[in-house]
């Protein structure tokens, strides 16, 4: 028997409503707008953010304040040293010098050709520093002019006031004999000198002071 043929070659394209165009099923735009409206929620929840930049760190150590933290609560710098005004003075001294010296029978020698005594210039200078609470009260700054004799013939340290300084010699009498007494004698026969007596001096700056001798503050 022979085949016959099919009377519609192509049945599935006419699933619709009959003719040749594409299929429109109002079933399977349903089914699209569905996954959209399910995936896409589900995708946007899932999706991965970008991790934070890094923050580096800053060089001038800056100082970040919490908005939950009060400003007080940030440690503050401290504050640069600053100097005390009232600060009381001290006094200062001038270089050590010796300014005369006498041989053995008795001949002065130029004080340029004097040799130092350092061990007493450092004495005598300590002394001063030590003693400045005895210095009288005075207004006024004032100067005083520390002569001290060191007698190697007769093994004795004299302590003096010289008449360059600006204090008056009646005023300084307890000033010497406060700085003299704290001057401990050296041992005169081991004592390295060139000559047989000498005078080394030191001029002593003071500041004003009050009342009781506590030195006036001030920078």
């Amino acid at each position: 028997m022979s085949s016959i043929p099919p009377s519609d070659p192509a049945p599935f394209r006419h699933l619709g409503a009959g003719g040749t165009g594409p299929v429109h099923n109002p079933m399977i735009y349903a089914l699209v707008a569905l996954l959209i409206l399910v995936a896409l929620p589900i995708y946007l929840l899932r999706k991965p953010t970008k991790a934070a930049a890094p923050v580096e760190a800053d060089a001038g150590a800056r100082v970040e304040i919490d908005a939950g933290m009060p400003e007080s609560a940030v440690a503050a710098p401290a504050p640069a040293a600053v100097p005390d005004a009232a600060a009381p003075k001290k006094v200062v001294l001038g270089e050590p010098h010796t300014v005369r010296c006498v041989t053995k029978g008795g001949s002065h020698v130029m004080a340029e050709r004097c040799d130092h005594l350092v061990p007493l210039e450092d004495a005598l200078s300590r002394s001063i520093r030590d003693n400045v609470a005895c210095a009288p009260p005075s207004a006024t700054p004032f100067t005083v002019s520390f002569v001290l004799t060191a007698d190697f013939d007769r093994k004795k340290l004299h302590l003096w006031a010289g008449r360059s300084g600006t204090l008056k010699k009646r005023s300084s009498g307890d000033l010497i004999r406060c700085v003299e007494h704290a001057i401990a004698p050296p041992d005169f026969a081991t004592f390295a000198h060139q000559y047989t007596k000498y005078d080394v001096n030191v001029m002593a700056s003071y500041p004003p002071t009050g009342p009781s001798g506590v030195p006036i503050g001030g920078s």
